[in-house]
């Protein structure tokens, strides 16, 4: 299903009553935006990828083993390079 896009949405978060700094203010807004656009971004590249790998043929198992090989190479790479 693919993403729709909108130029703009406006979220509105609700506090109980405390008194928020002007500082302690803008650094929520920019944690806020931040997590957002992640979470964003992370929708949007599953929804890609479950696009683009839909007709595979190969099953769950199959994908969970080429992982395990891949993150072995990756994690023997590492330590040949001094980063493990």
């Amino acid at each position: 299903m693919p993403i729709s896009y909108c130029k703009m949405v406006e979220l509105v978060i609700n506090l109980p009553d405390v008194k928020l700094t002007k500082k302690l203010l803008k650094e929520l807004r920019e944690d806020i935006d931040r997590t957002v656009r992640l979470r964003m971004a992370r929708e949007m590249l599953l929804s890609e990828w479950d696009r683009r790998f839909s007709d595979s043929c190969l099953s769950e198992d199959d994908t969970m083993d080429m992982g395990r090989q891949v993150n072995k190479q990756a994690l023997s790479v590492w330590k040949e390079k001094g980063w493990l």
